[in-house]
C-alpha cells in the first residue's frame, strides 16, 4: 500500500518537473564549453547552470500540498506528508546529481584536462546546499513564494558579491578553495535534516 502511494505520488508530483529538467539539462552543451581550458571555466555549468534549474525545479516539491484539506488527509494515513517530501526532494537531489556527474562524463569524453572528481564535488555540494536553503524556507515559513525567493537571493548575491566567503555558489568560478565545497555540503545536509526530522511538529498538520 505505502509502495502504492508512494509510486504514484511520484508519478503525479514529480515527473512533470523532471521532464522539465532534462530539457534544460539539453541546453547545456548549447550554452557552455564542454573542452574547457580552466578549471573556472570547466565549474561554469554546476556552479551556474544547475544551481538556477535546482532553485526553478525543488520548491514546486510542495506545490501539490498547499490545500491544508490535502495536507489533512495524508497525514492521517499510515504515512505523513513530510514523508512523501522527503522523498520528492531526495528524487530531484538524485536527478540533479546525475546532471552534475553527466556534465563531468561529457568533459572526460571530450578529452578536457579538468580534475574530475573534484568538480563533481564542488557541484554536488552545490545542489545539496540550495535544496538545504529551499527547504529549509518553506519549513520556517510554510510560504512557496519565500521558498523561491530565498534562493534566487542567495544566487543573486553569489553572482553580484565576492564577500559570501565559503558559502559562495561560484566556488571554483572565484578561485576560491575546494574546502569550500565541505562546507557548503554540510549546511546543505544540516538543513535538509531538520526540514524532514521533526514529522509531527504542527507545520506539517
Amino acid at each position: 500500500m505505502l509502495f502504492q502511494v508512494i509510486t504514484k505520488d511520484l508519478k503525479a508530483n514529480v515527473l512533470p518537473m523532471s521532464i522539465v529538467t532534462l530539457l534544460l539539462a539539453c541546453l547545456i552543451p548549447i550554452l557552455f564549453n564542454l573542452t574547457p581550458n580552466s578549471i573556472p571555466q570547466a565549474a561554469m555549468p554546476g556552479e551556474l547552470f544547475v544551481p538556477l534549474i535546482a532553485i526553478i525545479c525543488l520548491p514546486t516539491v510542495f506545490l501539490p500540498d498547499q490545500a491544508e484539506a490535502i495536507q489533512a488527509v495524508i497525514n492521517s494515513k499510515h504515512y505523513r506528508l513530510s514523508l512523501l517530501r522527503c522523498l520528492r526532494v531526495l528524487w530531484f537531489l538524485l536527478l540533479l546529481s546525475a546532471l552534475n556527474a553527466a556534465i563531468i562524463i561529457a568533459y572526460g569524453m571530450h578529452g578536457a584536462a579538468v580534475p574530475t572528481l573534484a568538480l563533481l564535488g564542488d557541484f554536488i555540494a552545490k545542489t545539496f546546499l540550495l535544496a538545504g536553503i529551499i527547504t529549509g524556507s518553506y519549513r520556517l515559513t510554510q510560504n512557496i513564494v519565500i521558498a523561491y525567493i530565498i534562493p534566487v537571493t542567495y544566487f543573486s548575491l553569489c553572482l553580484g558579491y565576492t564577500c559570501l566567503g565559503p558559502f559562495n555558489l561560484l566556488t571554483l568560478m572565484h578561485g576560491r578553495p575546494m574546502i569550500d565545497n565541505l562546507y557548503q555540503l554540510i549546511v546543505g545536509l544540516v538543513l535538509l535534516t531538520i526540514s524532514f526530522t521533526f514529522s509531527d511538529v504542527h507545520l506539517d498538520k
